[in-house]
């Protein structure tokens, strides 16, 4: 299925990608208003439990722009994504796509701004962006949740090769389909993975990346926990090495060295400080007892 592109900034073909996993009370409210600003959309069911995939299913007749991809059993979002990813990378070698396509992440559970996505089409194509991931207005969000987003995002940036990431877990982004296709050579992406490494892998590769664009949040919603946290924490490193690994020949990137040199440093006097505390719970122990 190939549409020819409405008349957008730049010329350019607008696709949505929306992954699923049990958003039944959201999810065609969602593609309701979406289908209308894009001019392909694909959602993707990861498996859901619930009446997810019987509501698109039910609402695709009379929208023969959108279509639908599935798991049968939950794979996770990273899975999802590289699952649209790979199909939309087929159909640009057929030649049925461009590599200036824009390629639109949309989470299925309303908290993205749709009445944004003209201003973000246009930003990109005026700047001639690779990747505009949206800085989400994480304001009306817990201190905590707040406080491990600009960690998390931190992490990232140190292993970014120069582009400062702000929300690298946002999964409201706008790509260039040429630049997405090369950074699916680099990545693996597990569980929630793919958004942190998907930009630090297109950041290293010297692609033209924003991640400072503020969008308000209108519905809070937040499905990650620790152990996700601990998985991105590892995977970002590790997508920075695949692409020092795998980069073809004469192709360069930034270094290693310093984010290694910062990590093991940290790792030093985090070391330390554990030490020095230790050592004066044992001596006031002992002082109580003597």
């Amino acid at each position: 299925m190939t549409t020819p592109p409405i008349d957008r900034p730049g010329g350019t073909r607008r696709i949505a990608v929306v992954p699923a996993y049990n958003e039944q009370p959201t999810v065609t409210s969602v593609l309701d208003k979406l289908s209308f600003f894009v001019d392909e959309l694909v959602v993707v069911d990861d498996g859901s439990t619930d009446g997810t995939r019987a509501e698109v299913k039910e609402w695709l007749p009379g929208h023969d722009h959108c279509r639908m991809l599935w798991f049968d059993e939950n794979q996770g979002m990273s899975a999802a994504y590289y699952l649209a990813f790979t199909s939309l990378r087929t159909r640009l070698h057929r030649g049925e796509l461009h590599e200036d396509d824009l390629v639109f992440t949309v989470d299925a559970d309303g908290q993205h701004d749709l009445d944004v996505l003209d201003d973000l089409h246009r930003l990109a194509a005026d700047e001639k962006l690779d990747a505009l991931l949206v800085r989400r207005d994480l304001s009306n969000y817990p201190r905590y949740k707040q406080a491990g987003n600009w960690l998390l995002s931190a992490w990232a940036t140190l292993w970014a090769g120069g582009v400062r990431l702000y929300d690298v877990e946002s999964g409201y982004r706008v790509f260039r389909l040429g630049a997405l296709c090369d950074a699916l050579e680099y990545y693996e992406g597990y569980k929630y993975s793919e958004t942190v490494e998907v930009a630090v892998v297109l950041s290293r590769l010297g692609y033209e990346v924003r991640n400072d664009v503020l969008v308000p949040v209108p519905t809070y919603r937040s499905r990650t926990r620790m152990i996700d946290v601990a998985i991105d924490l590892v995977a970002i490193p590790m997508a920075a090495y695949r692409v020092s690994a795998r980069r073809p020949y004469g192709r360069e990137v930034p270094g290693l060295g310093v984010p290694v040199a910062v990590s093991l440093g940290g790792l030093a006097v985090g070391a330390a400080g554990t030490g020095w505390a230790l050592g004066r719970f044992v001596r006031a122990l002992r002082g109580r007892r003597g």
